[in-house]
């Protein structure tokens, strides 16, 4: 049939690589393997989440592979699903087809997840969150979701609460990504906040492919006086979003009055990034590596360990970790396939994690807003802990 024998060599090469690739998935399914898929951004605008998230989950798996949980050893694979609909949509049902999860984790983004989650729905695969904000994923009824990250209600409330009442901010400027959680947190901001006594002096909104907000700037300080600025986008914009305000001289850091605060969105490094235009910034994040409790600092201790004594774990790295440790919980209690797994999940009750406790409500929404920590940046761009 194959005249030429180089063809013929590559179909033989080929065919061997497959049978290879199902000897192994064969293999899995004799053996006592957990499989878990990992959908997370390696390339794009969101990159910095798949690099930070396979730190952690690379750490984690090396720590329950050393002896196994319950006779069970854990196999990863990881997909590039880009923070993008598409692509996370398209890996999605390759890892489905091919690995045969039983549990996956992913994605970070929240216009990402929102496009898989019907996928592992229908394949009855539980879909473990760390990283997206949206309502909209554990309240549209899905039976396989969870999330153990606080959605944007669940953040912002706490939000415009404590900035009203403990820093008395009574103006807001409200900047966000046109996205599923950019506009999640806005809308609950702008509620809770108004319903305190705040006004909202404007809302702007702003594509992920804007760079320079020279624009947005000025305009923010022809509006007057403002206390706080909401901002939710990725890393890169807020970088350079603080960095305008500050030289229109509206922030702190640009010898203004205003202070930047936001939701889960920045890892440790933003300040850094930002220079002095940091100075001030109040948010939320989701894990403070300076959090006294036993279970952070030996988190902090092996993760210098393994990637280096000067690098500090950020909130990326510590919720991937996560997520693998209360997968290898639930194996621990005896769950053995994707059913049980998520069964497992939602008996859960206040487990201690490095972000803090996780309870999973029926929507499988984590509960505890343990998960919730409060820092403001000072001048030398290290973080100040607020007793909020």
């Amino acid at each position: 049939m194959f005249s030429n024998s180089k063809t013929s060599s590559k179909v033989k090469q080929l065919l061997l690589i497959g049978a290879l690739g199902f000897s192994s998935i064969s293999s899995f399914a004799q053996e006592k393997v957990i499989r878990i898929s990992i959908l997370s951004p390696i390339s794009g605008p969101g990159s910095y989440f798949g690099v930070m998230g396979r730190q952690g989950a690379d750490l984690a798996l090396e720590q329950m592979n050393k002896t196994g949980v319950n006779g069970y050893k854990f196999v990863v694979d990881y997909q590039d699903s880009q923070c993008s609909p598409l692509a996370a949509t398209n890996v999605a049902k390759k890892t489905l087809e091919d690995f045969k999860p039983h549990v996956a984790v992913g994605e970070e983004c929240s216009d990402a997840t929102l496009a898989v989650a019907p996928i592992f729905e229908e394949a009855k695969v539980p879909l473990l969150n760390a990283g997206s904000a949206t309502n909209k994923f554990t309240e549209s009824g899905y039976k396989y979701a969870f999330r153990i990250f606080p959605n944007a209600r669940q953040q912002t409330d706490s939000l415009a609460m404590n900035v009203s009442k403990k820093m008395g901010a009574k103006t807001a400027v409200l900047l966000n990504e046109k996205t599923n959680a950019g506009i999640d947190i806005a809308d609950t901001f702008e509620k809770t906040f108004t319903a305190n006594g705040g006004k909202v002096l404007a809302r702007i909104e702003f594509a992920r492919d804007v760079n320079d907000f020279t624009a947005i700037a000025t305009r923010i300080a022809s509006l007057g006086p403002v206390d706080v600025l909401l901002t939710s986008a990725l890393e890169g914009q807020t970088v350079k979003l603080a960095q305008a305000l500050a030289q229109a001289g509206i922030t702190k850091g640009g010898g203004g009055k205003a202070v930047q605060i936001g939701t889960i969105w920045l890892p440790w490094g933003f300040d850094q990034k930002a220079g002095k235009a940091s100075l001030g910034y109040t948010k939320i994040v989701q894990f403070d590596p300076n959090e006294n409790r036993p279970v952070v600092q030996n988190f902090v201790k092996t993760f210098k360990a393994k990637y280096g004594a000067d690098v500090v774990p950020t909130h990326i790295n510590s919720h991937a970790f996560d997520t693998m440790m209360l997968i290898a919980e639930a194996v621990r209690r005896g769950a053995n396939d994707s059913e049980s797994i998520k069964n497992e999940f939602l008996k859960m009750k206040d487990v201690e994690m490095t972000t803090g406790k996780i309870t999973f409500g029926p929507d499988g929404q984590n509960q505890n807003l343990s998960v919730i920590h409060y820092v403001e940046t000072q001048a030398d761009y290290s973080w100040k802990a607020l007793n909020w």
